[in-house]
């Protein structure tokens, strides 16, 4: 076959050359004009070889897996540290509990109460290791609470960078490039990715699981299928059951699409499955039998753990959806601790994702135009097989919509219900910026650009739109930051009250408390600030956190029943008592009096102001005072102000300037956030 080309290439070389012998002019013949075409220098083809390599994507660099966890680790790290607590839940529902689990005291939610168990102790449990585990090389529980953070901060960034890894493998490299960007700048991710929240325990399963559901689907290899679910269902049953919606496409993906009909094991064997009739019911007894293995496995392990605080075996996920779906009708639900607007997740979505959350909106739109504009690009004989690839990517966008079309129907929002979707939602973003650059470069070639103004176009279009949003991200991170972290401060002054040259109990105000059982616990009172409280991790051992009444109706936490009790021991005949932690968790198996799930005031839980020894509260001059929030500070008969930490007020700053960071903005006013001692 080889010697036949060369022969034939041969004989068509001779014929060529008779050819053109036979064109060129006779001697007599007049003379024609010819124009002489300039070669093409070294450089210029050069210049265009490099062009075509850049737009063919070949030897695009992309990080490896330790690369890319150890740059977001960086910026996990600061999160971990400087990051406010915006949201009490995670105070009372679960730094709380943990710190109850640890030191034996804190306080409780009406969700743990053995009357409702809608919030699981295997969540608090697991990160309650965490935090035994860091007591050994910490000092104080600050410092505990901070590696607890840390430790958030690891596990987030691995999940980022094995989703990151995926989509450079599986979809494409620049891809990967974009969505790594938003995830490291964004003001989202900065908040969520340490949260030591269930939504944000939901997100990291959510980013194990696109690792593999961004695959391709395969018929005969099932490992795709059961990683998949198995992270969802960790997800839904570990962390927060409506986890489990974002999984619905992938699902359907499975029954659509037939995929992959081959794999090669390990032995080198190739095993190959045949398209049957019924590959659609064998594809859902595959789903059916994922779901119920991985579900019942998780589920049991988690009931278990649940059982030994609760003395009660009991499924969580399932107390939690019946309250949140079927309570409403009893007038309980959500709804109850207040609702917003249908727009308010746009609103949260450009805060902490600025362009690329409406970018990711904007996704399905942009792979529309692009199958009507590239709809020559793949090949095929019919038009399913040219636009076939653009309805599979179609697929990948699905669970961000399906995620913030269900949520936002909701009457009850908050930002953490959107955790879930962070990582698709910079999916979705990622792709369309790589699909925007795209139609620019091709726009640029059809007016006329050569390869090179192609490359820079195709090069400074991400470039530019990933500079504007890091720059709004950043802008938006420092602004939270710098406004809100008092409580972090002031809350942490206290441990000043120590004394200089104590070096033993570091976790106390007064050194011998916890041997000395005259010794009384101290009061530190918060009021209208309850909410902002940042956990008994940042007060001493022998300070307890306590309410004063304010115009606030509803129902606040109580607290666990202590672990601690007053033991005795005898030293040459003289008997001594000394406080002792005893591991029962006993308050753990409580229904504590008083809690209910209207959200109906409590007045047992308040103390009167004579009470406090110690109290938190904030000033705002522009800010009417009412009788049952006076101006503490302004007391100095009773107070004085040991410190005190400025504090933006929002309601009097001007809405947008106070949004995002800006160098001398005006319309931002002030207050002060202190603490205060009884006279």
């Amino acid at each position: 076959m080889a010697t036949s080309n060369v022969r034939s290439r041969s004989t068509n070389n001779k014929k060529a050359k008779k050819d053109t012998a036979a064109q060129k002019p006779s001697a007599n013949a007049a003379p024609v004009s010819e124009t002489t075409v300039p070669k093409p220098s070294p450089s210029e083809i050069k210049a265009v070889r490099e062009a075509q390599s850049f737009l063919s994507e070949q030897g695009t660099f992309t990080l490896s897996l330790l690369s890319a966890f150890r740059i977001l680790f960086i910026i996990r790290c600061c999160s971990a540290l400087f990051r406010i607590i915006d949201d009490c839940d995670e105070v009372y529902n679960y730094w709380e509990p943990t710190h109850y689990l640890l030191y034996g005291y804190g306080r409780e939610t009406w969700e743990y109460s053995t009357d409702y168990k809608i919030r699981s102790w295997a969540f608090v449990f697991v990160n309650a290791v965490i935090g035994a585990v860091s007591r050994v090389i910490a000092s104080t529980k600050l410092q505990v609470f901070y590696l607890i953070r840390l430790f958030l901060a690891a596990i987030c960034s691995y999940v980022e960078a094995r989703f990151y890894r995926t989509i450079t493998e599986e979809i494409n490299p620049h891809v990967g490039h974009y969505v790594y960007a938003i995830l490291f700048f964004s003001a989202g991710m900065f908040n969520a990715s340490t949260a030591y929240l269930p939504s944000t325990f939901a997100m990291y399963c959510v980013f194990m699981a696109f690792s593999y559901a961004l695959r391709p689907v395969s018929d005969v290899d099932n490992s795709r299928t059961y990683k998949t679910i198995f992270w969802i269902g960790l997800g839904a049953i570990g962390g927060w059951p409506f986890a489990a919606l974002i999984g619905v496409p992938f699902a359907i993906e499975e029954l659509l699409i037939f995929g992959r009909d081959t794999m090669k094991k390990e032995d080198g064997t190739i095993v190959r499955s045949i398209a049957s009739k019924n590959w659609r019911l064998r594809r859902l007894v595959r789903l059916m039998e994922a779901t119920v293995i991985c579900g019942v496995g998780i589920a049991f392990i988690v009931m278990l753990m649940d059982q030994m605080f609760y003395r009660q075996y009991t499924v969580v996920a399932w107390n939690i959806i019946k309250y949140n779906i079927f309570s409403a009708a009893e007038g309980r639900g959500p709804e109850l601790y207040g609702t917003e607007p249908w727009y308010y997740y746009i609103l949260n979505g450009v805060l902490n994702f600025n362009i690329a959350f409406l970018l990711a909106l904007g996704s399905v739109v942009c792979v529309l135009i692009t199958a009507y504009i590239d709809r020559k690009r793949v090949p095929g004989k019919t038009k399913m097989d040219q636009v076939w690839p653009y309805i599979t990517l179609g697929l990948k966008l699905i669970p961000f919509y399906l995620w913030f079309v269900v949520f936002s129907l909701q009457a009850h929002k908050e930002e953490r219900f959107m955790y879930v979707a962070y990582p698709v939602l910079a999916l979705n973003a990622g792709i369309s910026i790589y699909l925007i650059r795209s139609w620019i470069s091709r726009f640029t070639g059809y007016m006329g650009a050569s390869p090179k103004v192609r490359v820079l176009v195709f090069q400074y279009t991400a470039a530019l739109i990933l500079a504007v949003f890091a720059s709004l991200s950043v802008s938006r991170i420092l602004a939270t930051l710098t406004r809100y972290r008092a409580p972090f401060d002031v809350y942490s002054s206290i441990w000043k009250e120590q004394a200089p040259d104590q070096l033993v109990n570091r976790n106390y105000i007064q050194e011998e408390f916890p041997n000395d059982v005259d010794l009384k616990t101290k009061n530190v009172c918060v009021g209208k600030e309850w909410y902002r409280f940042p956990s008994q991790f940042f007060l001493p051992s022998d300070t307890r956190l306590q309410f004063l009444k304010t115009n606030f109706e509803g129902q606040l936490p109580k607290t666990f029943e202590e672990d601690i009790k007053v033991a005795t021991y005898e030293v040459d005949g003289e008997e001594s008592f000394y406080r002792r932690r005893v591991y029962g968790w006993y308050g753990a198996r409580k229904a504590p009096e008083g809690f209910n799930d209207l959200n109906l005031e409590d007045p047992s839980v308040y103390v009167s102001e004579e009470e406090c020894d110690y109290l938190v509260d904030t000033n705002f001059p522009l800010r009417p005072e009412s009788d049952l929030e006076p101006r503490y500070i302004e007391d100095t008969k009773h107070w004085e102000v040991l410190d005190c930490y400025p504090f933006m007020d929002a309601e009097n700053s001007h809405p947008y300037l106070r949004a995002f960071w800006v160098p001398g903005a005006p319309g931002i006013e002030w207050g002060d956030y202190c603490l205060l001692k009884r006279k």
